[in-house]
C-alpha cells in the first residue's frame, strides 16, 4: 500500500523544484507580490481615510464607536466591503492559480525554461472562462457557511475549500489532450472531491505550516509574497502530484 508523503517531504520537493532555476522565484513571484501589495494598499488607504476624520488623540473606544456609527448609518458599506473582497480574491486567484499551473509543470519537468509571463498561464482561452466558472461555483457553495453558527460555518467553509482544492489541477491535466464540454468541466468538482477524500486534513496542515510566512507577508505589506507565493504554489503542485501517485495517476472523466 502506498503511503502519502509528509508535509515536510512535500515542501522539500517544492523547494528543490524552485532551486533548479535560480530565477524561478522572481519570474513566478513578481505578479502575485505586486497584486497583493496593491490589494493591501487599497484596503489601508480606506482605513487611513477613515482615521483621518478622527482626532489624533482618539482612544480605541472612540475609534470603535465611530466605526460602529459609520456602519450603522451607511449599511451599503457592508456590500462595498463584500464586493471588494470578492473582486480581490478573484483577481489573486487568477494570478496565483497560473503560478500553481507553472509549478506543476516544473515539478514534472524541472529543467524546462521559464518566461517572465509564467504567472499568466491562466489568462488563455484554454483555462480562463472555465476556471472562473468553477471558482464561482465553489465560492457560492462555500458561502453557505455564513448561514451557520460561527464555528460550524467555518468548518463547512474549510471542508468545501479543501474538498474542491484540486479542481483546477484536474482541469489542467484533462485539457492537455482534449477540449472538455461544459458537462465534463463540472465533473472536475466531483473528481477533486474524490481525490481529496481522506486528505483534507493533511492539506489543512500544509496550509497551516505557512501561517508564519503568511503573517510575515501581511506585516511586510506583501513584499515577502515574492518568495511565499511561488513556494506555496509549488507545495500545492507537489501535493497534487503526490495524490496522483497514490491513485496511480488515474483521473477518468466521462
Amino acid at each position: 500500500m502506498r503511503t502519502p508523503q509528509s508535509i515536510f517531504e512535500i515542501k522539500q520537493t517544492a523547494r528543490k523544484t524552485l532551486q533548479q532555476q535560480p530565477q524561478s522565484i522572481l519570474k513566478l513571484g513578481w505578479a502575485p507580490v505586486l497584486l497583493l501589495m496593491g490589494i493591501i494598499y487599497l484596503a489601508m488607504r480606506w482605513v487611513m481615510n477613515f482615521a483621518a476624520q478622527l482626532p489624533s488623540t482618539a482612544t480605541y473606544d472612540q475609534i470603535y464607536t465611530a466605526m460602529t456609527k459609520l456602519l450603522a448609518n451607511n449599511p451599503q458599506i457592508y456590500q462595498q466591503i463584500f464586493w471588494y473582497s470578492v473582486e480581490a480574491r478573484l483577481a489573486y486567484f487568477l494570478v496565483f492559480t497560473g503560478v500553481t499551473f507553472t509549478c506543476l509543470d516544473l515539478v514534472r519537468q524541472p529543467h524546462q525554461s521559464l518566461g517572465w509571463n509564467s504567472a499568466w498561464q491562466l489568462f488563455s482561452s484554454r483555462y480562463f472562462f472555465a476556471t472562473i466558472s468553477l471558482w464561482l461555483v465553489i465560492f457560492v457553495i462555500s458561502q453557505l457557511g455564513f448561514w451557520l453558527p460561527a464555528f460550524l460555518g467555518l468548518l463547512v467553509m474549510l471542508f468545501v475549500r479543501y474538498g474542491f482544492i484540486m479542481t483546477y489541477f484536474i482541469y489542467k491535466d484533462l485539457t492537455r489532450k482534449q477540449k472538455l464540454a461544459w458537462r465534463q468541466i463540472w465533473q472536475t468538482l466531483r473528481l477533486s472531491w474524490r481525490l481529496m477524500r481522506g486528505h483534507k486534513l493533511r492539506f489543512f496542515f500544509l496550509d497551516f505550516s505557512f501561517l508564519g510566512w503568511d503573517l510575515l507577508n501581511y506585516f511586510s505589506w506583501g513584499v515577502v509574497n515574492l518568495y511565499v507565493a511561488p513556494y506555496k504554489a509549488a507545495s500545492y503542485a507537489a501535493f497534487y502530484q503526490d495524490l496522483l501517485r497514490l491513485y496511480e495517476g488515474k483521473i477518468i472523466i466521462k
